[in-house]
């Protein structure tokens, strides 16, 4: 007889681990499937904002570094903040997907691992292996490629790619730096995230904005010009969608960048992950639920993309406006602004 569950989850990233440890509070029963044997193996630049802490707080030995200092760069211009304490964090995406699992030890919620669901019918899932499991709610939390997704008819059209080394350095690097540059970047930058005997350095553009290998060609033009050497590093690239259409489809619900969550500016979206899943389980717990924090992830995703938008409109003067963001990035005012936004202030 077919094994039934009320919630299955497809996929083990930090929305669908979320998701689980939600419903782990309640009575309904749970499976989480994930494809591979592990959790978080996705290249990305592993940074964390305190509102994300707030919702999944991290003990010390899970996180890489904690950022007091944060340095803007135009082409002329530089500007920067220093907080008392940490607003943004990294962390190692493995290590982190691990904490996450061992949070539903001792739970009612079932986790299979090397479980790739390749088909879904009306209220069943089947696997690669064979297996077939009933469910009542479906939960996709299966990234970029959602099996999911599709199945709901969801194409993503609005996406990013983005292109990242992984340095080893000898020494700790001491700030997050963000580096905006339109002749190299577009409207988009190049990021260095400090991760203790790593830096992740990289940048990312929309493919249906401008052409990404010339972005790849300014990127390493950035890179000889701050000296920044990836040596046996291997630059890897991948998809990050934000074309977000909704999350809740009859018994079927998307969270995280199935969901098309991420931002389509900074590509974020660990925060938006950790949001979603943790709405959506409130939400197929008690249908009345008022989703105000994620009301407030897509009020955000809205600010950014009309940010977005407006770089892109400026066309040649797209150096100039960064240039006139830089000088006021050196306001307490603004600083103060954009702080707010890495906690639950904002």
């Amino acid at each position: 007889m077919m094994e039934q569950f009320d919630v299955i989850i497809v996929g083990g990233g930090p929305a669908g681990l979320e998701c689980a440890r939600e419903l782990s509070k309640s009575s309904l029963r749970v499976l989480l499937l994930e494809k591979r044997e592990g959790f978080g193996d996705k290249l990305c630049a592993g940074g964390l904002t305190a509102k994300a802490m707030e919702i999944l707080p991290l003990p010390d030995h899970i996180i890489e570094q904690k950022i007091l200092r944060t340095s803007i760069h135009s082409r002329r211009r530089d500007a920067g903040t220093v907080t008392p304490e940490a607003k943004l964090f990294t962390v190692n995406r493995p290590v982190l997907g691990a904490y996450q699992r061992s949070l539903l030890e001792g739970t009612q919620v079932e986790v299979r691992t090397d479980s790739q669901v390749i088909e879904i019918r009306e209220n069943t899932v089947v696997l690669k292996n064979g297996k077939q499991y009933e469910f009542r709610y479906l939960v996709g939390a299966d990234g970029y490629s959602s099996m999911v997704r599709r199945h709901l008819g969801l194409k993503v059209d609005k996406k990013l790619i983005g292109f990242q080394y992984n340095i080893p350095v000898e020494h700790e690097y001491p700030a997050l730096e963000i580096s905006m540059d339109a002749h190299r970047f577009s409207v988009w930058y190049a990021w260095i995230f400090p991760h203790g005997d790593t830096i992740a350095v990289g940048c990312c553009c929309d493919p249906r904005r401008v052409d990404p290998q010339k972005i790849k060609v300014g990127f390493h033009d950035w890179l000889n010009d701050r000296k920044i050497d990836p040596g046996d590093a291997r630059l890897e690239s991948y998809p990050i969608a934000y074309d977000y259409r909704g999350v809740k489809f009859g018994n079927t619900f998307l969270v995280g960048e199935a969901a098309g969550l991420a931002s389509g500016l900074t590509g974020e979206g660990i925060y938006q992950s950790l949001v979603s899943g943790q709405e959506v389980a409130r939400l197929i717990i008690d249908p009345m639920h008022k989703t105000d924090k994620l009301d407030q992830v897509l009020k955000y995703n809205r600010i950014l993309e009309r940010v977005m938008a407006v770089f892109r409109w400026a066309g040649p003067l797209r150096g100039a406006l960064q240039e006139f963001l830089v000088i006021l990035m050196n306001k307490e005012w603004l600083r103060k602004k954009i702080n707010a936004q890495f906690t639950s202030e904002s």
